[in-house]
C-alpha cells in the first residue's frame, strides 16, 4: 500500500479507477430473486409469475417475488357456449 501512495501519480489514477469501479459495482442493486421464480404458478393455480404480462395475459396480482401474476386471456372459441 505504501507503494501505492508514494509511487507516480498514473499507479496512484489506476488505483483509484479501480477503487471507484469497485464501488460502483457494489453499490448496483443485484437481483435477490432467482430465475426460478421468474415463471412460478400463481393465481390459485391458474397463472403464472412474470416480470411483465404477454399480450395475451391479464395482470390479476403480484406474486411473492413481487413480479406481476399473469393470466392468459380466454379465447371464446374454446368455450363451445352452443345449445344443443
Amino acid at each position: 500500500m505504501r507503494l501505492l501512495l508514494t509511487g507516480s501519480p498514473g499507479v496512484m489514477q489506476r488505483f483509484i479507477l479501480l477503487l471507484f469501479t469497485i464501488s460502483l459495482l457494489l453499490d448496483r442493486d443485484l437481483p435477490v430473486r432467482s430465475e426460478f421464480e421468474l415463471d412460478r404458478i400463481c393465481g390459485y393455480g391458474t397463472a403464472r409469475c412474470r416480470k411483465k404480462c404477454q399480450n395475451q395475459e391479464y395482470k390479476i396480482g403480484r406474486c411473492p417475488n413481487t413480479y406481476a401474476c399473469c393470466l392468459k386471456k380466454w379465447d371464446e372459441s374454446f368455450l363451445n357456449l352452443t345449445k344443443h
